[in-house]
């Protein structure tokens, strides 16, 4: 069965590291367009070499599935422009890679009689040939017309991914919910490393001894599954070891401090799930987390 043809607009990370993973799949990668021509033809010779221009027309016109990589504050309006040059046909996919925005970005390309999707990687992609790699298995959250989500389900088998597929009006709650995984993992580190650039380690330092300790939670939690993978003082219920930390704490910028005590009442709440403490012991951790004079200028 001969599969679709694909065209590249926006020859970025993502968009590059997506047209070789379907391009080592098996789909003929019809044209690759960007407003660099540079970059274009950069990521053209990754996917065998197909026409790189500055003009995305010449790649709408020979594809089946158009795929916009553009910036999401360029998506609608690249669309737009796409349309006036009268070069979609009917029963086109159009497709953009947003995790905040929905096909409705794409409403110029469907008024033209295309089938429109929001196809969103959910994993870092910051280089096209690594990014290739990491998303052959991957997962990626759909959302778009019927026709669409069955097509775009297709080109995530043919990368041996899997799928989420969601209403249009959860997609900035999806959104906020990776932001919280992959985003806020990088802050919460960096306090971590400025805690321990405190006590005088310096942060690189400091970066390279807790790497293996993040490396090995997510195994846990990979192995293990929510809430069991949770370790730590407060999955045991040792309330001692909390109010140390607190204690410690005290001389912090207030912002650190009113972060700890936060995540530590959701974790008393996963731990009382994971069944590592009882009531007693989670009242008496609530009771620490919470600020007291002279700390009840923080959040609680």
């Amino acid at each position: 069965m001969t599969k679709e043809r694909i065209a590249l607009i926006g020859a970025g990370a993502a968009g590059g590291a997506l047209a070789l993973a379907l391009h080592r799949a098996g789909h003929p990668i019809a044209g690759v367009a960007s407003r660099s021509l540079e970059s274009a033809q950069r990521c053209a010779a990754l996917v065998g070499g197909p026409p790189a221009t500055r003009d995305p027309a010449p790649a709408v016109v020979s594809a089946d599935i158009i795929i916009l990589a553009t910036p999401d504050g360029q998506i609608e309006p690249a669309c737009r422009a796409i349309a006036e040059q009268g070069v979609i046909r009917p029963g086109q996919l159009f497709l953009h890679l947003s995790g905040g925005l929905t096909s409705a970005a794409l409403a110029a390309a469907q008024r033209k009689g295309a089938e429109v999707l929001s196809l969103h990687p959910i994993q870092a992609l910051a280089d096209p040939l690594k990014g290739a790699e990491l998303l052959r298995g991957t997962w990626f959250c759909l959302e778009g017309t019927a026709a669409a989500i069955g097509r775009g389900e297709a080109l995530v088998k043919a990368m041996q991914g899997e799928t989420l597929i969601i209403p249009a009006e959860h997609k900035a709650l999806y959104h906020a919910a990776l932001s919280v995984a992959a985003n806020y993992l990088i802050t919460i580190e960096s306090i971590a490393v400025n805690l321990l650039e405190r006590i005088g380690i310096e942060r690189q330092d400091g970066l390279q001894a807790i790497l293996p300790l993040i490396a090995g939670s997510v195994q846990n939690l990979a192995h293990s599954g929510l809430p069991n993978a949770l370790t730590g003082p407060i999955s045991r219920g040792d309330s001692s070891t909390v109010a140390r930390h607190i204690d410690s704490l005290r001389g912090m910028p207030p912002a650190h401090q009113a972060i700890y005590r936060m995540l530590g009442k959701e974790t008393v709440e996963l731990a009382l799930e994971k069944g590592g403490l009882d009531a007693e012991q989670a009242e008496e951790i609530r009771r620490l987390l919470t600020p007291q004079p002279p700390d009840t200028c923080l959040i609680s």
